[in-house]
């Protein structure tokens, strides 16, 4: 064998308190052609002290990806795992299952929007190297895994930057072979493969891994005259993206299924939401305000809800991969126009909310929002990401109602960063910085805006006990250049049992500081 036979590395994901997904891709071998993998878990990085070994197979009409749903495994421990064939071992990943009963403390890490040719990915060795510090007991993805963009992509899209990073396949993804060809290219990144090895991914979807600002029944850029049917486009997306990442399916009868509830003792549950590929098609105008028009779907919207109120953990996280909060008023200042669009915040051309975030789903959001009031439940914290910026709101139904009358928020909602994906200092040519007087605009625009950052990239670190919930947003000096530096852009506490957020460290008040790997 073909001493580079694992060449994409190792993964690890979807861990339950039992068990933990183990992935390895093999490379070398005949097309057509399925082959045997050894695979072992242990507690030890020398894989000496093994607690279960197996053989699994790598099937050639799963492109030779291997899972294995390692099963009878202990709550809330770490173990380390390999894979190996005659003549080739692979690199040894860590992993960790989820814990049971009464959790004292969980702290992971929540990135979107990994974009090859906008940057390296910097932040994923940053992860990684808390993962291995012991500092990480998850990666949460919200999204934007992979881009199915063209290298030279069409207007609505922004064009990658000129660091020697282009797509692979340069063309736009729409069949099987192109999607995994791109997913391969992603697992084929060094840093990609340090993050995949060193932390189970619990991950959710967004549109790139599907197509631009795809919807139930197509996508913006989507021509079926062109392309062919949608629906053979996402079940391809759909398949490459079960074989190249660890995940299982929460439902074995439909790979489309993305929602499901991570359970984390009695301190969080974790419910992962898929808000593309379920939805009605965005539209303008007062059709947006339709009451029967949906963001989730009905059955998954209802899914969540019921989820929502039948919880009795600590904390409620609802991982939901584009903004909730409105970012959009009809009087915006002429100076925060040019932002808000070029950061998709707003419409891109008239003076209306842009029709692509819950923004453009008013009344789904509403009730979504009316029921977590009406059944007065508490300590409910709402994960984002996909707008390529770092936000912090206190959520309300009417959040301008709301600041008028002093009513408390119901929810906070944290906006993690772009991992690469172009963000506004990258679209206008700023240096860091440079549009500090349009964050401070926006937040003197939206009352509920607690926070924000316009230029950043890296990921959102979250730490949580049964008293509170600490936020920090930690960035990378640049992506555009392979670099191990970060900082703390800034960090909220959320209180337990008050839904506001409490500044830590404020950019405002204290100059930008490198994140502990402990708190």
């Amino acid at each position: 064998m073909d001493s580079n036979a694992f060449a994409n590395g190792v993964a690890s994901g979807d861990p339950l308190a039992d068990r933990v997904i183990l992935w390895t891709h093999l490379s070398g071998v005949e097309p057509g052609v399925d082959a045997p993998v050894s695979w072992c878990v242990a507690r030890d990085h020398r894989l000496s002290d093994l607690v279960c070994q197996g053989t699994a197979v790598a099937v050639a009409e799963a492109d030779h990806t291997v899972h294995v749903d390692v099963t009878g495994l202990e709550p809330g421990t770490t173990y380390y795992y390999g894979f190996d064939v005659p003549g080739a071992v692979s690199d040894v990943g860590r992993t960790r299952t989820l814990p049971t009963g009464h959790v004292e403390r969980v702290r992971f890490a929540v990135a979107s929007c990994a974009k090859f040719n906008a940057g390296f990915f910097n932040a994923y060795d940053r992860i990684a190297a808390r993962a291995l510090a012991g500092e990480l007991d998850l990666l949460v993805h919200l999204g934007d895994y992979i881009y199915e963009a063209s290298n030279t992509p069409p207007k609505n899209q922004t064009p990658g930057a000129d660091i020697g990073r282009p797509f692979d396949p340069l063309h736009e993804c729409t069949t099987l072979a192109d999607y995994r060809t791109r997913y391969r290219q992603y697992v084929g990144d060094r840093s990609v493969q340090r993050v995949r090895a060193a932390v189970a991914l619990v991950a959710a979807i967004d549109d790139h891994e599907l197509a631009d600002g795809a919807w139930r029944g197509g996508a913006d850029n989507h021509d079926e005259a062109v392309f062919g049917p949608w629906t053979e486009r996402r079940d391809a997306a759909f398949r490459a993206r079960e074989e190249w990442l660890p995940i299982r399916r929460p439902d074995p009868s439909d790979p489309t299924r993305v929602h499901r509830t991570v359970p984390i003792g009695d301190l969080a549950d974790l419910f992962l939401t898929d808000i593309r590929s379920r939805r009605d098609q965005p539209v303008t105008g007062e059709a947006m305000g339709d009451p029967g028009r949906t963001l989730l779907g009905a059955d998954q919207r209802e899914w969540l809800l019921e989820e929502l109120t039948s919880s009795d953990a600590a904390w409620r996280l609802w991982g939901n991969p584009s903004v909730l909060s409105t970012t959009f008023r009809p009087d915006v200042a002429d100076d925060l126009l040019e932002p808000l669009r070029k950061l998709k915040l707003m419409h891109p051309d008239d003076i209306a909310c842009d029709q692509d975030q819950w923004d453009g789903y008013p009344a789904e959001r509403d009730a979504i929002l009316a029921r977590i009031e009406a059944d007065q439940l508490d300590d409910v914290v709402v994960l984002s990401g996909d707008i390529h910026v770092g936000m912090a709101f206190e959520v309300h139904r009417d959040p301008f109602a709301a600041a008028a009358t002093g009513a408390a928020p119901i929810a906070v909602e944290l906006v993690t960063a772009s991992l690469t994906s172009q963000n506004l200092d990258d679209k206008l040519g700023y240096a860091y910085g440079g549009s500090r007087e349009a964050q401070d605009r926006f937040l003197e625009s939206f009352p509920h805006a607690r926070w924000t950052d316009f230029d950043g990239h890296g990921y959102l670190l979250v730490d949580l006990d049964h008293e509170r919930l600490e936020a920090t947003w930690c960035f990378v000096d640049s992506v555009l250049v392979p670099g191990e530096d970060e900082f703390c852009a800034a960090t909220y506490r959320v209180p337990r049992g008050r839904s506001e957020l409490v500044p830590v460290v404020d950019p405002l008040l204290a100059p930008p500081t490198r994140p502990p790997l402990s708190r």
